[in-house]
């Protein structure tokens, strides 16, 4: 019965309005928006290879770079990806905002977690 009660009272919080202002003068969604911009904004570029040490990419005789550059190669890759992921996740909750895209459940998620810090 509580946990019933728990969920309840979860979800007619999750479709409340998010208009109200705050102290601020700003609305949740400005705030997010801003957020998400300044966020945006101090995201670092993806990492390429080529600007690295060429020595740490040099082949050696059988034709293979060392197993410390694999590793790093495969990092470089991962750190990419993640960095594609928050980029293309921050500009789909402006334009979910903004009423462009479909807010889906994994948006609604990222914009309270931003909301509440």
């Amino acid at each position: 019965m509580q946990q019933e009660s728990i969920r309840m009272v979860g979800t007619i919080l999750s479709i409340q309005p998010r208009l109200a202002t705050v102290a601020g003068g700003l609305s949740p969604d400005q705030i997010v928006m801003q957020k998400a911009k300044d966020l945006l904004e101090q995201l670092p570029e993806t990492l390429d290879k080529r600007n690295g040490l060429k020595e740490l990419f040099t082949p050696n005789e059988q034709g293979l770079i060392p197993s410390l550059s694999t590793v790093l190669v495969q990092e470089i890759t991962k750190f990419n990806r993640l960095l594609r992921v928050i980029k293309r996740s921050l500009i789909d909750i402006d334009l979910a905002i903004q009423g462009f895209i479909v807010m889906s459940d994994e948006l609604d998620s990222m914009y309270l977690k931003i909301q509440n810090n």
